[in-house]
């Protein structure tokens, strides 16, 4: 396997594609590329994003910014210019994050509860703050921030907002036992114990915790994985994966745990973290089939053994993997990163049209061997992301051979 070319190939898409118009990252880069979305999801998303532009034959981009993707999009370019010597990707990527710290109006900086927050996406219909969203721009700013210290003064700003905003909700949960905050949305949105959301902020805090050592954010995160972890989904949350084999959660949520806990296990040195990032870790592997894939299983994803779902979990497993591989010294998870590696090279989009080729769609069937499986109006293989998709993909692949992580030191 050719991992640059693999990587090259992908950096080509983000050029060619229409989803970073212009091609130099001046304006951001846009939330995704749909095509050939049922009639029920393409209503849904004109509903939900109305921001689009057609590019023809049934292609269209999504055009709102969202912080996430940019900043996942922009460490990915970053990293490959380090190691592809091409100096316009590190210019892209300093212009990409350019745009969201000065030009997009994301962060929050109105005196209200969520000032040094950033927004869902941009142009904003209504002031909604995602704790996934806002922790993947914690952990990416924090990350640039090795060597801007003002991208790193806004990711502290962040995490400190984010965790007094999370007070009321933490003593909720210590006090009272159940995993929904009451009012959740008022505030913040994505309110839940799911790794896809309250994990994800206890990785975002274990980097604000190394370079913010003043404040406490290590007791969050050990009452997360003490209590809530593994602990599975109440059965009136909304935002409950689909668990088809026994567990509670959804593969999809464990690969998120897999990263989140093997993160904060190196951070805070904790052997409880430790013990959980071990258990996502097994039932990942137990779980991976033949091909390589984990089961599709997300609740906004078609479902299936033979499905790919690269917006939810391939994506993350791979790279959660990468990272407990690291963390434990364990073949094992090498192995199962390599096989999952191994896949996505081979899926990789070899189309003609510029606007596919280079990329990962969002599903894959491994029985036709083609882009496939069904779509929703988020997830399936209608739906290219720029972050949540290919910028991480692109990244597992340049970890697997540069040794860089996302581990906060």
């Amino acid at each position: 396997m050719d991992t640059m070319s693999v990587v090259r190939k992908n950096i080509g898409w983000f050029r060619d594609s229409g989803i970073m118009h212009p091609a130099d990252g001046y304006w951001g880069v846009a939330e995704r590329i749909i095509t050939g979305l049922s009639p029920d999801a393409r209503a849904q998303v004109n509903r939900s994003f109305p921001f689009q532009t057609e590019l023809g034959g049934g292609v269209t981009v999504l055009e709102h910014r969202r912080p996430d993707c940019n900043f996942e999009t922009a460490y990915a370019l970053s990293l490959a210019s380090r190691y592809l010597g091409d100096q316009s990707l590190s210019s892209a990527a300093h212009a990409i994050v350019d745009f969201c710290t000065k030009r997009s109006g994301l962060r929050c900086t109105d005196d209200i509860p969520q000032k040094d927050l950033w927004e869902f996406y941009q142009p904003v219909r209504k002031p909604t703050f995602y704790i996934d969203d806002n922790s993947w721009v914690i952990t990416f700013l924090l990350l640039l921030g090795r060597t801007v210290p003002a991208y790193r003064e806004m990711g502290i700003a962040a995490a400190r907002k984010l965790l007094l905003l999370l007070g009321p909700y933490t003593e909720f949960l210590r006090t009272n036992g159940v995993r929904l905050f009451p009012d959740s949305g008022k505030i913040l949105s994505g309110l839940s114990t799911n790794p896809h959301w309250m994990g994800l902020v206890t990785m975002a805090f274990a980097h604000a915790a190394a370079v913010d050592p003043q404040t406490d954010y290590a007791g969050f995160v050990e009452t997360y994985y003490e209590r809530y972890a593994l602990a599975g989904p109440p059965k009136d949350d909304r935002y409950a994966g689909l668990s088809r084999r026994g567990l509670p959660w959804s593969l999809s949520e464990y690969a998120y745990l897999t990263l989140t806990a093997s993160i904060c296990a190196k951070h805070f040195k904790s052997d409880r973290i430790r013990s959980v990032a071990r258990t996502a870790a097994d039932i990942l592997i137990g779980a991976q089939q033949e091909a390589g894939n984990f089961p599709a299983e997300h609740g906004e994803s078609p479902a299936g053994e033979h499905l790919v779902d690269l917006i939810y979990t391939q994506n993350w497993a791979t790279l959660g993997l990468l990272h407990a591989a690291i963390l434990f010294n364990d073949d094992r998870y090498k192995t199962a990163a390599e096989k999952s590696l191994e896949l996505l090279a081979r899926i990789q989009d070899t189309s003609t049209s510029k606007h596919f080729n280079g990329c990962w769609r969002g599903m894959y069937d491994i029985q036709k061997r083609t882009w496939g499986g069904g779509d929703h109006y988020e997830g399936g293989a209608g739906s290219i992301y720029s972050g949540w998709t290919n910028a991480p993909i692109m990244l597992a692949f340049l970890f697997s051979v540069t040794g860089e992580t996302l581990f906060s030191e």
